[in-house]
């Protein structure tokens, strides 16, 4: 219930900054805040269910977690808006360069996790300062690509469990971009290309 509610916000938050972003860039980015809030409510749900607290077992704790970050992170967003979008991009980012490098299996020139967290991270903030300074294009590059992301990284191991019959644990490679394969990570990538191309254009010709 919980992870069905969170893919279709996911798939209209990230349609809307992918193919509207800089026309409605304070949504986009309040959107961006909520799916963002979204994934950070469901990695605290699995680290405290775990633990002793009588909410995370009570019926639609889940859910009621899940919600509660992304409204929290959307208002954020949108209510500091231009001072939000460093941090929201940032994130999002630095998290996609840190998952996506593990689900690609890049081998990195160091070992330490810590240190390709930093790394993403950095790599966030220059895309961050990016949007920040430079705008309009910047912008509509930005949110194609996070658009084409957030629906990809929701979608792709749904398609692909349907096709191949195993379901596997889908929150943790939407989490985590651990994906299962080969396959994965070409469809996956290949429908980020598309999609961001595609919010390019539309964005462009809407811009005029």
């Amino acid at each position: 219930m919980t992870l069905l509610i969170v893919t279709l916000l996911s798939v209209i938050g990230g349609a809307i900054c992918c193919f509207a972003g800089y026309k409605i860039f304070r949504v986009a980015l309040c959107l961006m805040g909520g799916c963002l809030g979204a994934y950070a409510g469901m990695m605290l749900y699995n680290v405290l269910s775990g633990t002793e607290i009588g909410f995370m077992h009570m019926q639609y704790s889940e859910l009621i977690t899940v919600l509660v970050c992304a409204v929290t992170f959307a208002a954020l967003a949108f209510g500091f808006y231009m001072k939000a979008v460093v941090a929201v991009v940032t994130l999002i980012c630095g998290w996609y360069f840190y998952t996506d490098s593990r689900t690609a299996g890049i081998r990195l020139p160091w070992t330490s996790p810590v240190v390709t967290i930093l790394v993403a991270l950095v790599f966030g903030l220059v895309i961050g300062f990016a949007v920040y300074f430079l705008q309009k294009w910047a912008i509509i590059i930005a949110t194609s690509f996070i658009g084409a992301k957030i629906i990809t990284s929701v979608l792709v191991p749904y398609l692909l469990a349907l096709v191949s019959g195993h379901q596997g644990e889908i929150v943790l490679k939407m989490l985590t971009g651990e994906l299962a394969g080969n396959a994965e990570v070409v469809v996956s990538l290949a429908s980020v290309l598309l999609l961001t191309g595609a919010g390019i254009a539309v964005q462009m010709s809407g811009k005029k």
